[in-house]
């Protein structure tokens, strides 16, 4: 029996030199063993390509080498650390890019019929409570021109563009304004924070929110969650946003930095997750400058003391550093910056391990 298995086994491993195709030359082939053999696995039921036992529960594919690093032994295998840190993300595709770019484009295109039919509904009814005047008359039929150039395939803002200047102004100064500053008044943004029936709908007409309805809508959302300040990022112009995020958002994510905690090996506070969520509109500029301020210099205290301290592995510490780097933003990585700081945390795990390595080698 033993000289049955050899010859099975040296089957097997030949298997991958051969062309598989061929039933002379499949796993299991009795070609591949002597004749005596073959003839009496053959009067014990043996059939090929099955493995060995009573039920044929044997292996057939043979077992593959496994390459080890240069210092671990026999049944080693890398195993996650429970250190309350993200894995490698998945990667972003070009393509699903690409998608959203023009889901974006869609939805540009989506609004500017409806804001059309709305802006028609509400020149009609002006004129029906008395507006007769010539701007009124003019911006109602520019209204219906413009409909043509909503035919046929188009970029987003050809429909405002196909629009005199004059018209869109008395639109939005005179009729527009004054009802939206009644609404954003009563706007609630814990119910509606996208704006759905008040200012969204006329985006492709305005473009912008109104700069006479800054200060309502300000003093509405300073104090409220992602959801409810993120859409305010397209409908603000890029100063007054800039000027927003720096008197609201800046500084609630720098007392959140100040307020966390980094505990090596196993990170629970969870504020730098929050931290970063809110990268998407913020200037990568001003994130950066709160990390380097609040952020990197205690992470770098925390690593070195735990790796002084508790002489964790370095294959522990290096996967504390990619967990902590697992947790940046994309558009953060790739600042220089930022890059350097979480470099000069691997390179002192190296240097510990090197240390330790000398150590354990003159003892």
């Amino acid at each position: 029996m033993a000289l049955l298995k050899r010859s099975f086994n040296a089957a097997l491993l030949d298997e991958g030199d051969d062309d598989s195709s061929y039933p002379s030359k499949m796993p299991g082939s009795l070609a591949r063993t002597t004749a005596p053999v073959a003839k009496m696995m053959r009067l014990w039921n043996y059939k090929q390509g099955s493995g060995l036992g009573a039920h044929g529960q044997g292996i057939v594919v043979p077992v593959k080498a496994i390459n080890h690093g240069s210092t671990a032994g026999l049944g080693h295998c890398e195993k996650p650390y429970k250190n309350g840190l993200p894995g490698a993300p998945a990667p972003s595709w070009p393509a699903q890019d690409e998608w959203h770019e023009s889901a974006a484009v869609s939805r540009a295109l989506r609004l500017e019929p409806d804001c059309c039919e709305k802006a028609l509904a509400l020149l009609r009814d002006v004129q029906l409570q008395g507006d007769d005047s010539v701007e009124t008359a003019e911006a109602l039929a520019a209204i219906v021109e413009s409909e043509k150039a909503l035919q046929g395939k188009r970029t987003p803002g050809a429909w405002r563009a196909a629009l005199p200047p004059p018209a869109v102004r008395h639109i939005v100064e005179q009729v527009l304004t004054p009802r939206m500053a009644m609404k954003a008044r009563e706007w609630e943004p814990l119910w509606n924070p996208g704006c759905d029936d008040w200012l969204r709908p006329w985006i492709p007409l305005v473009g912008r929110l109104p700069e006479s309805l800054y200060g309502t809508v300000e003093g509405k959302i300073s104090g409220g969650s992602l959801d409810i300040i993120s859409p305010w990022k397209g409908y603000l112009d890029p100063a007054h946003w800039e000027a927003f995020s720096r008197r609201h958002i800046l500084p609630r994510l720098t007392g959140w930095l100040q307020q966390l905690r980094i505990t090596p090996p196993k990170q629970i506070d969870v504020r730098f997750r929050e931290v970063m969520s809110w990268t998407p509109v913020v200037r990568t500029e001003d994130m950066v400058s709160i990390l380097e301020q609040e952020f990197f210099g205690k992470w770098e205290s925390a690593l070195r003391h735990w790796l002084l301290s508790a002489r964790p592995s370095s294959g522990e510490a290096a996967a504390w550093c990619a967990g902590w780097k697992n947790l940046f933003a994309p558009e953060l990585l790739d600042d220089e910056r930022v890059l350097a700081w979480l470099e000069s945390g691997v390179a002192m795990v190296d240097r510990e391990a090197e240390d330790l390595s000398r150590l354990v080698c003159h003892t």
